[in-house]
């Protein structure tokens, strides 16, 4: 007697082969899946990076914009007063000068080597940013880190509306010319200029930012 196919059953070769299929189908969407795992955790990494940087940043402005004085300026690192309990005691300051937990003298660093941006108060040393690299000119090498500026138009040479740190070394019966912010140079600095970019992966993103020293203006 006949029998129908769907008495017959299926063949070995058959179910070799809808297993092979399945196995195929099934890497395909566990390597989808894990792909998409990996850039999600990948765009988190970076937000978190790029959030970081963004927080620190606002904290260098905020302490500069609050500052009185800035002291041994470089394109890499400087140090700035910042009286925030009024009591005229800024040096040294090892302790936090007021409820809130603020310091009153505090340098700023750049690590090549480390690619960090750090705070220190004297007796501890915080990272802000990680992954900081320069920002690189049309000729390969860096830009300046940190800048400095005046608002005292009186020696802007240029005429661009800005003092810069070179035009107030230059100026006469104010300036040495030895390519330093000396003392007296420093009275006039009121101005901090930010720009570095932030590595996370493959990819990198530009910060800029200026803090206009209100106590000093």
């Amino acid at each position: 007697m006949h029998k129908s196919r769907g008495q017959d059953g299926f063949t070995l070769i058959e179910v070799l082969v809808t297993m092979a299929i399945f196995s195929v189908v099934s890497v395909g969407f566990y390597q989808l899946l894990f792909a998409t795992t990996r850039g999600s955790r990948t765009a988190e990494s970076v937000a978190r990076v790029s959030e970081e940087a963004r927080l620190g940043l606002n904290r260098l402005v905020r302490d500069a914009r609050e500052a009185s004085d800035v002291l041994s300026p470089t394109t890499t690192s400087y140090r700035i007063l910042v009286d925030f309990d009024g009591d005229g005691n800024m040096i040294g300051d090892a302790v936090p000068s007021d409820p809130a937990g603020n310091y009153e003298d505090l340098t700023v660093t750049w690590s090549q080597g480390a690619k960090t941006i750090s705070l220190s108060n004297g007796v501890t040393t915080e990272v802000l940013m990680r992954g900081v690299d320069c920002v690189r000119k049309t000729d390969g090498t860096c830009q300046a880190m940190f800048t400095y500026s005046s608002s005292r138009l009186e020696y802007d040479t240029n005429g661009n509306g800005v003092t810069s740190a070179t035009e107030l070394d230059l100026a006469p019966s104010l300036g040495n010319g030895n390519g330093v912010l000396d003392a007296q140079e420093l009275n006039f600095v009121d101005g901090i200029t930010y720009s570095f970019k932030v590595e996370h992966g493959d990819s990198d993103e530009d910060f800029y930012a200026e803090a206009q020293m209100r106590n000093q203006r």
